[in-house]
């Protein structure tokens, strides 16, 4: 009976990791002053500088003379990570997924690593049921859940969400997805210790 409580626990938990997948992971926002500064930067050395550089600072003037800023912000889901950073015009994907990957190398093909989260939950939902028959399988389901939530929330709370062009906020389906898995990694150890305790 307590095994099948376990199983509740860890099926609730895997099912939320999923419906997070779906959820906004992160609040992206950018302004276009930071926008412009960023091309300007990125047209200094051209034939064409000083023109292109001339326009974009009367724009830049323009806009702070009626009163501000535009700030432009999105909300990006889990799975839209990886479609958004294989656009590669999109500054705002691939500063999003530098700072939840912490490097740009490889980027690309990191960003579909995302899929394995909703993946690994329904492996740790099928563990669950497993250990029901045999506590052996309890193991893998505490080190995946372990493995996730260790790695991906010392990553999320030690990251730098600061830039000049891009300020990104970490939303509640990124949070719930890695405190679903400490969750199931402290379901497991609690069951192996109470199982270990009956034996």
């Amino acid at each position: 009976m307590k095994r099948l409580f376990f199983v509740c626990l860890v099926v609730a938990a895997s099912a939320l990791i999923v419906v997070a997948f779906f959820m906004p992971w992160a609040k992206v926002a950018t302004s276009v002053t930071g926008i412009s500064k960023e091309v300007t930067k990125s047209v200094e050395d051209t034939p064409y500088a000083s023109k292109v550089v001339g326009k974009i600072a009367a724009f830049t003037d323009a806009i702070s003379a009626i009163g501000g800023d535009v700030e432009i912000k999105t909300t990006v889901t889990g799975f839209q990570v990886p479609k958004m950073v294989n656009d590669e015009s999109s500054k705002v994907a691939l500063s999003l997924a530098e700072t939840l990957f912490n490097s740009p190398k490889g980027i690309d093909k990191k960003s579909y690593l995302v899929y394995l989260l909703p993946g690994l939950a329904v492996v740790c939902a099928f563990l669950a049921f497993l250990g029901l028959s045999n506590r052996l399988y309890v193991i893998p389901m505490l080190l995946i859940g372990g493995a996730i939530s260790i790695a991906g929330l010392y990553n999320l709370y030690t990251m730098d969400v600061s830039s000049q062009v891009v300020q990104i906020t970490i939303m509640d389906g990124l949070w719930y997805s890695m405190y679903s898995f400490l969750f199931i990694f402290l379901v497991g150890i609690v069951w192996l210790l109470t199982d270990r305790k009956k034996a």
